[in-house]
This record gives C-alpha cells, structure tokens and sequence, in this order.
C-alpha cells in the first residue's frame, strides 16, 4: 500500500495480493475489489462522479461494494434517545487509519473509528493471503454495551439481461418480504413482492399481481425495487450465499457465521426508484447482505419484540462493554466455465481448503481458512 489513492472519485487505502486489489473508500469504508486482474464484482453508484446530486447522506454519495454497518438499516426512529444515521456512523463517517501488516504471506489493513455512543470503537481488519482469491474482513467492536442490529451490506452488478445470475445459498430455514411496500408509487417508487408473506421456496416468490417470481435467478422483472429476509440455518458452523455469472465465466461467493449473523437480506433494486438521485438509472443492482437485524427497518424494530423473534429468530448482536465483539465474513470470486449451472453446496475440504460443488457434478477447491469464521467462540 502507498499512501491515499482515489478510486472512482473517492480517497481511500488500497491493499493487494497476486489475485485481488481491494480498495477501501475513507469516507465510510467502503470496499471494492478486482480479482484476477479484470473481474469487478462489485456496483459503484453512476452518480460518483457528479457534482451536485443534493443533500444527501455520505453513505449515498459514496454508495458502492461492501460496508459494515451499525447499526444496520435506516434506523429513521431514535432508540434509548439515540439517532443514527442510515446503517450507522461505520459507513458514513471517516476512518482513521492504524496500519498494515505484511509478513508471512499475509497482508492486513487496518483502520479505527470511534463511536459517539457510550465510547464505543470499531476496528476494521482487512486480510489477504497470497494465492488466494479471497477477501478476510472482520471487525471488533469494542466499549458498547447492549443489543443493536449490525451486518455487511455488499452491493453487486448484475449483467442486465434477466436471470443473468445465479443466486444460490446454504437452505435457508424460511424467508419472508417486508411487512409493507418499502417503495410508494405516489413517489416514484414501485415494489414486485406482495408484502408480509412468508417463502418457503424460493423459486415462487409472491408477487402484488398475484403471481410469483423465482428469487434464483436475477435480474428479475425491470421496474421494481424489493427487499426480502431470509433466516440461516444456525445449527452450521457456516453457510454461503453465492451468485454465479456462466456467461463472464466467474462466481461471486461470501461465507459467514449464521450464529453471529444469523439472517440474509437481499436488496433487488432494478430501476423500481424514480426519485433523485437514483432516477430509474440503476438496473441489475443486488444487495447480497449479510445481517443480524429486522429487514432493513434499524435498530430500533431490530431489538424491540418484532415477528423474528416471535418464531425464535434471533434479530440483533448482543455486544458486551466487557468482551470485544467480532463480526467476520470471507468473500471469494473464482473462474468458472460457462456450462456452470449454480452452487450446490460449499464444504470443508482437506488441508485447509473449502470445496465448491456445482449443480452439474464440478468439485473446485479453494485455499482457505475455515477457521477465521468462528469468531467468538461458540
């Protein structure tokens, strides 16, 4: 790494290995990332560099890849007389760099933020290791005591084609839409799911139409911005969410603890936004986020009684004054032929490696370290 570098209009701190250059932003630590050289998974907001798109909150105007967030969601109501910005001050505000290590074939890239609540602090850990095509990102949260929704919000470009992508994860154990339309059509805004219905198969998604739309494939139908939860599996000691491309010839992955984030939101927003600065022009776009909260709604609904909980689904990360937090995800992204027809499951292989299996009978085995996942012990 040297110094500051700009990357699509942003400063920010750039960490690289012989397979990924990761780029993560100042300005509210987002990262993005080019694997192999030319393979950029990753969406980057159209509007980075335009110079007036209003007054708008920093996470909109730097909008891209992956961000922590805490708390998690739009958090539009104060709790315990506290209000937080939209997904938190971790991916709003400026990180303070700390420093980079490499030896060892390992490379990290660390950075610090202070919270304003009861004298928090999160530090952000950004590892590589040669040979691997994958990313190790973690982050310790340490001073906050009590419960708050918290995840990481990656955001992929899908082509624009429908059904482009293959969107393959570890059985979920249900899922569910949004309570209410998360769009009003009176403001330009327009929703495909019909709301408060559980999916129980993810191929027959209910639509407002009364039709159905299957969640495997995207881009789904243009015109529409949705979100729909789905609740891991927490009896695995992990579990993927994946998205595959046969036609560019790569697989996007992400693996994480369900114990510690135990639900994942997808954020479909496929030109459904008409109002500024969004303006219909983003199609394709994928939130794959991997969460511990309620929808996309904040704290507040995420730690409050709320239906999750009710059928023993735990919607919140418990953080202790006394015991630093860590929240972990690995993603990956490997080459792929273009009879690729999905993920079926990814599994602990030998030597320290994970074993990728297609639908159509491939095995591909990767490098990786499993045992980065289990943060806190359980």
């Amino acid at each position: 790494m040297s110094g500051i570098v700009s990357n699509n209009g942003q400063p920010g701190y750039l960490l690289k290995n012989d397979q990924v250059e990761v780029h993560v932003t100042v300005q509210g630590g987002h990262l993005t990332a080019t694997f192999n050289k030319s393979i950029s998974p990753f969406f980057t907001a159209p509007w980075w560099n335009e110079a007036d798109i209003g007054d708008i909150d920093p996470i909109v105007k730097v909008l891209r890849g992956d961000f922590f967030c805490l708390p998690f969601g739009a958090n539009t109501e104060p709790y315990e007389n506290q209000k937080h910005p939209v997904h938190g001050k971790t991916c709003n505000d400026c990180w303070d760099y700390v420093g980079l290590d490499d030896r060892d074939g390992a490379k990290a890239l660390r950075l610090r933020m202070d919270l304003d609540a009861d004298g928090g602090a999160v530090e952000k850990i950004i590892r590589l290791r040669d040979g691997e095509p994958l990313i190790y990102s973690e982050h310790i949260v340490t001073g906050l005591e009590g419960k708050s929704s918290a995840g990481h919000h990656a955001i992929l470009q899908f082509p624009r084609e429908p059904g482009a992508g293959i969107i393959d994860m570890t059985g979920p154990v249900t899922g569910f839409t949004t309570p209410s339309p998360i769009e009003d059509s009176a403001m330009g805004g327009y929703c495909l799911l019909k709301p408060g219905q559980e999916i129980p198969d993810r191929t027959k998604a209910p639509c407002c139409d009364g039709s159905t739309v299957d969640l495997t494939r995207y881009p789904t139908q243009k015109g529409y911005e949705d979100v729909v939860l789905f609740v891991s599996d927490t009896s695995k000691p992990f579990v993927f969410t994946a998205a595959s491309f046969p036609d560019r010839g790569y697989l996007y992955f992400q693996l994480k603890d369900p114990g510690v984030l135990p639900q994942t939101l997808f954020w479909m927003s496929n030109g459904g936004r008409h109002y500024a600065p969004w303006s219909g022009r983003l199609s394709g776009v994928l939130g794959m986020e991997e969460i511990a909260g309620f929808f996309h709604y904040g704290i507040k609904e995420s730690v409050e009684p709320n239906f999750l909980q009710e059928k023993g689904f735990k919607s919140f990360v418990e953080f202790k004054k006394a015991q630093p937090t860590s929240i972990r995800v690995i993603v990956g992204v490997i080459p792929i032929a273009g009879d690729f027809t999905g993920v079926r499951d990814i599994v602990p292989g030998a030597g320290g490696e994970i074993t990728i299996l297609g639908k159509g009978g491939q095995s591909i085995s990767v490098s990786c370290d499993l045992d980065f996942l289990i943060a806190n012990g359980r």
